[in-house]
C-alpha cells in the first residue's frame, strides 16, 4: 500500500508538500478503512485552488514514466510550479508491502522524463542514477550484474527498464521489488464529470462505456444500480455482436443510453465502469476527484459505502460536508488540504467519538 507522498516543484506545490497515509489514532470503529495503521479509503476536502485535483496528479504522477499510461493532455504543458526556480519536480513515495519498506525518489523536466532516480527497499539502495552528474546507473539487485548501466541514449527510466529487461534471483528484495511495479500499474486518477475522457494512470481499452458493461454481463446489475439511484429505468442490449449498444427502454420505443442519459446519470456510469474495475481488483489505487459533483446527497453516501468494501486503496476529493460522518468513515480519514495536509481530528482540541457528528464540528469551526 501507499504510506505517504512528498511532491515539490510540481504545478501548485512549489515547496515541500507531504500527504500521510498514516494513521495515528486508535478509534474503535469503522476498522475497514483501514488495512494495520494505515489509512486504506479517505476523502479529502479543500477550498477551490488550494490543490485537490493537482495533488491527485502529484500521487500518480509516478504512472508517466513507470507505466504505458493515459496521461491528461493538460500535463504537457502545465507540469512545473510556475513560481519555482527549479528546473525539477521533485517526488518522494513510501510504500509498504507486506511489512518491508519500499522508498522511490525522482525529479523530473516533465511529465515523462526522469533526471534522476532513487530506489530503496527494505533499506538497501537496489538503484540510483543522477543524470546531473553521469548517465551510469547503479544497480544493486541480484540477477542485474550483466546488464547495460549506460542510460546516455536512452531517456527511459532506470526502475522501468530493470521491471521489464531484468531476469532478476528470486530473493525477498526482488519480489518486492515487483509487488511495487505491479501496484504502481494498478494506479488510477478519473473523474466522472466529463463522461469516460477524464482518466490518467493506466492503460485501459477504448470501448465505449455500454461495451464494456455488456462484455462484463453487467447491464442487468447496472439497471439495478442506476434504480438504487434514484434513476427509474430499464435497460436493454441491442445491435449487432461486437457492436451492441445499452438502451432505455420507454414503453414501444428504445434509446441508446448514451443519447438520452442526463449529466448525472452519465457520471453514475462512468463511475460504474470504473467501479467494475475496481471489484475486479484491477485497480490497486483510485483518486476519485469530485466523485458526486452530480450526486444527491443520498447517492453520495452510498457510493462512499460501496467503495470503502473494496480491498484497493481509494481517494475522493468533494466540497460535500454532509459526508464528513463517523457512518462512513472516521476522524483520521478526513482531511483537509491547505498549505499542509490536515487530519480532521487535528482541527479539535477534544477527543472525537463515533457518537460526534463531525459534520456540525465543521461548520462550527468555519
Amino acid at each position: 500500500m501507499l504510506v505517504k507522498v512528498a511532491v515539490k516543484g510540481f504545478r501548485n506545490f512549489n515547496n515541500w508538500f507531504e500527504f500521510d497515509f498514516r494513521s495515528r489514532k486508535a478509534y474503535e470503529f469503522n476498522s475497514n478503512v483501514l488495512h494495520g495503521d494505515l489509512i486504506k479509503h479517505s476523502m479529502v476536502y479543500g477550498k477551490n485552488g488550494k490543490g485537490k485535483s493537482n495533488l491527485g496528479l502529484a500521487i500518480l504522477d509516478i504512472t508517466c514514466h513507470l507505466n504505458d499510461v493515459n496521461v491528461l493532455p493538460s500535463l504537457s504543458s502545465n507540469y512545473l510550479n510556475a513560481d519555482s526556480e527549479s528546473e525539477l519536480a521533485e517526488f518522494k513515495y513510501q510504500f509498504d508491502f507486506d511489512g518491508i519498506e519500499v522508498v522511490y525518489e525522482y525529479g523530473k523536466s516533465d511529465f515523462k522524463t526522469t533526471v534522476y532516480e532513487k530506489l530503496t527497499i527494505d533499506s538497501e539502495l537496489v538503484l540510483q542514477l543522477d543524470r546531473r552528474d553521469s548517465d551510469i546507473a547503479k544497480f544493486g539487485f541480484i540477477g542485474a550484474e550483466t546488464l547495460r548501466n549506460d542510460f546516455s541514449s536512452r531517456a527511459i527510466s532506470a526502475v522501468k527498464f530493470i521491471s521489464s529487461s531484468a531476469l532478476l534471483a528470486d530473493n525477498t528484495v526482488n519480489s518486492t521489488f515487483f509487488k511495487f511495479i505491479e501496484f504502481v500499474a494498478g494506479m488510477v486518477f478519473f473523474r466522472t464529470l466529463n463522461r469516460n475522457k477524464e482518466f490518467h494512470g493506466q492503460v485501459i481499452d477504448s470501448k465505449r462505456l455500454s461495451q464494456a458493461i455488456i462484455e462484463k454481463g453487467k447491464v442487468k446489475d447496472f439497471e439495478e444500480f442506476l434504480n438504487a439511484s434514484g434513476v427509474e429505468c430499464k435497460l436493454q442490449i441491442n445491435g449487432p455482436k461486437y457492436d451492441e449498444v445499452i438502451e432505455f427502454v420507454f414503453g414501444s420505443k428504445n434509446i441508446e443510453f448514451s443519447l438520452v442519459a442526463s449529466t448525472g446519470t452519465m457520471s453514475l456510469g462512468v463511475f460504474y465502469y470504473w467501479y467494475l474495475k475496481l471489484l475486479s481488483n484491477e485497480i490497486s489505487f483510485a483518486f476519485i476527484d469530485e466523485f458526486d459533483a452530480y450526486y444527491h446527497f443520498s447517492l453520495s453516501k452510498n457510493i462512499v459505502r460501496k467503495l470503502s468494501e473494496l480491498q484497493c486503496q481509494t481517494v475522493l476529493t468533494t466540497h460535500n460536508i454532509s459526508l464528513m460522518s463517523n457512518e462512513l468513515l472516521r476522524p483520521d480519514c478526513y482531511f483537509l488540504l491547505d498549505d499542509v495536509q490536515k487530519p480532521f481530528y487535528s482541527l479539535v482540541d477534544k477527543e472525537l467519538r463515533k457518537a460526534h457528528n463531525l459534520e456540525k464540528i465543521y461548520k462550527g469551526l468555519s
